[in-house]
């Protein structure tokens, strides 16, 4: 099972991305509001993929940063508000972090960055 945390507070990101998702055919999406809806859900369902939307509050990023390092890092994909862009992403490549599309979300640059993550861990 391929399952796939989408993290945001966001109604329409969360929207668009689990409508692409499942067009794509990807079928076990859930979502989380903060990191404290995640955790849980992260041990729980061993995510092939963990999609973090930018635009969370400063110290929901920080927990964030904290959980999903190691091996983690390598399945998490950031959705980047574009007025943010260059200081977040900046910001999180420094701690190793790989993974960024920039909202408005372009359909076939997410799915190529979604097939990425989860076909390196298949």
């Amino acid at each position: 099972m391929r399952n796939i945390l989408i993290l945001s507070t966001n109604a329409q990101i969360c929207c668009q991305t689990t409508d692409i998702l499942k067009q794509a055919g990807y079928s076990h999406i859930y979502t989380a509001a903060d990191s404290r809806q995640a955790f849980p859900m992260i041990y729980r369902l061993n995510p092939k993929l963990i999609i973090v939307d930018l635009e969370l509050p400063p110290d929901e990023i920080m927990n964030l940063q904290k959980t999903l390092s190691g091996p983690l890092m390598q399945i998490t994909l950031f959705i980047a508000p574009r007025q943010h862009v260059d200081e977040a992403v900046l910001r999180l490549s420094q701690h190793g972090y790989t993974h960024f599309v920039i909202h408005p979300i372009d359909r076939r640059l997410f799915l190529s960055a979604v097939r990425e993550i989860v076909n390196s861990r298949s």
